[in-house]
C-alpha cells in the first residue's frame, strides 16, 4: 500500500505570506495617515469658493455677508436686514460652515490684499478666541483681506480685494 503524498502550506511558507502583507499593509496606513482633500492647496481652493459663495449671496438677496475665519473653522453668515448700511444692532444668522482638515491651519488672516512673496508670518494665536471677520457688501465690495493657510509643508495666501471682491489662492507666503 502506497501513500499519497501531503499537499498543502508549511508553516514557513505561510508566516512568509503574513509578513509581506503585515509590510504591505504597514505601507499602506502610513502613506494614509492625512485625511484626502487635507493639504493647503484644497484648504484655500475651499476657501475662495467660501468667499465666492458668500459673494454671489450677497449680491442676490442685497443683504450683507460675513465671512467668519477661525484656525479650524470657516462661517458664512447673513445680515438680517437688507442695504448696504450697517445696523446700530445687527442681527446674523449662520447659513453655512466649512470644518479645516485637521492637517491644515490656518495660520493668520488680517486687513488688506498682501499681494507680495516672501513675507514672514506669525500664527495669530488669539484668532481662534477673536474670529476674523471679513465682509462682503451687495456692490461687491468687500473687506480686503490675506488668509494665510498652512499645511506644514506647503503654504498659500487666500487674497480678497476691496473694491472687487475678487478673491484668489496664490502658493507661497
Amino acid at each position: 500500500m502506497r501513500r499519497s503524498a501531503q499537499r498543502g502550506f508549511t508553516l514557513v511558507e505561510l508566516m512568509v505570506v503574513v509578513a509581506i502583507i503585515a509590510i504591505l499593509g504597514g505601507l499602506l496606513i502610513s502613506a494614509s495617515s492625512r485625511p484626502v482633500g487635507a493639504s493647503a492647496r484644497n484648504t484655500s481652493e475651499q476657501l475662495v469658493s467660501t468667499i465666492n459663495f458668500a459673494k454671489l449671496r450677497a449680491a442676490a438677496t442685497r443683504r450683507i455677508h460675513r465671512v467668519q475665519i477661525e484656525p479650524q473653522r470657516v462661517s458664512v453668515w447673513v445680515l438680517g436686514t437688507q442695504g448696504l448700511a450697517m445696523p446700530l444692532v445687527p442681527v446674523w444668522s449662520m447659513i453655512q460652515t466649512m470644518t479645516i482638515p485637521p492637517g491644515v491651519k490656518i495660520w493668520d488672516a488680517t486687513a488688506g490684499a498682501t499681494t507680495t512673496t516672501g513675507n514672514t508670518v506669525v500664527e495669530n494665536t488669539l484668532l481662534a478666541s477673536t474670529p476674523y471677520a471679513l465682509d462682503v457688501r451687495p456692490d461687491s465690495q468687500a473687506t480686503a483681506t490675506t488668509i494665510w493657510v498652512t499645511d506644514g509643508v506647503h503654504q498659500y495666501r487666500v487674497l480678497t480685494y476691496r473694491v472687487t471682491g475678487g478673491t484668489y489662492a496664490r502658493e507661497s507666503w
